[in-house]
């Protein structure tokens, strides 16, 4: 199994791609750690998975939370492997119509808390002398579309705190990556897709010929876990269907 006795843990890891990245380290022999707000969407899950699996409720945006799931993990499985950020929230308004506490959410959950969890973690790997951080981004971060300005942001933001883990911990045989998905059948782009006539001049832009399903994203998300991936640190992957080669 690819990643037999490591331990991953997983931000909102309830739903979505979280929960379909839980699945698939599980499958491959990791010890699972599931963080998010809603307890009975990670019990759920947990209960599906069954052994090796921690579930720990808790805030993005809080620090005593992230210092709390990083020791959990720690007293329960003696070691972090891989952290996969995937925890994150997607709104949108004009940029001229977007206030300072609007602003402040969007950055505070898609980037200041990921800087401070991983900032928890890399002491972890650092002695452990490797591990793997994987940064759930957007094609948002690496291209922009108008009225969703700090989405935009905020995912560029997270590609570049991806490429300054990479080049300041690499000696630590620690690596970091992106991956930017395109729109992914979710919870959160549900009420998106609702929207037929848009989705049909949409689908258009994806030369695969369709969206992507939260396994696309789960398995580049295994791939750059496992040692599969060892010669690759600071990339920024676009899983997306081909909507970013245009």
């Amino acid at each position: 199994m690819r990643l037999a006795n490591k331990t991953a843990i997983i931000t909102g890891g309830g739903s979505g791609i979280g929960k379909a990245s839980a699945r698939v380290f599980h499958k491959e022999g990791a010890n699972v750690v599931l963080f998010g707000r809603r307890k009975h969407k990670l019990e759920e899950i947990a209960q599906e998975l069954g052994s090796r699996v921690l579930t720990v409720e808790g805030d993005m945006t809080l620090s005593n939370d992230l210092h709390r799931l990083v020791q959990k993990t720690q007293s329960t499985f003696q070691g972090i492997d891989i952290l996969v950020n995937n925890a994150g929230i997607f709104k949108g308004a004009p940029l001229h119509e977007i206030s300072d506490e609007q602003y402040d959410e969007m950055m505070n959950v898609n980037m200041k808390s990921v800087f401070q969890l991983t900032r928890e973690v890399l002491p972890v790997m650092m002695e452990q002398k490797g591990g793997s951080i994987i940064h759930i981004s957007s094609i948002l971060g690496i291209i922009a579309v108008p009225e969703v300005a700090t989405y935009n942001i905020s995912k560029g933001a997270l590609n570049q705190l991806n490429r300054s883990i990479a080049v300041e911990y690499g000696s630590y045989g620690i690596r970091s990556n992106s991956i930017c998905p395109g729109l992914i059948e979710t919870d959160m782009t549900s009420d998106l897709m609702k929207d037929e006539t848009l989705m049909q001049e949409w689908s258009k832009d994806y030369p695969i010929g369709r969206f992507g399903k939260p396994e696309d994203v789960a398995n580049a998300c295994l791939f750059l876990a496992s040692d599969e991936s060892s010669f690759i640190t600071g990339a920024v992957l676009p899983v997306d269907g081909g909507f970013t080669a245009h």
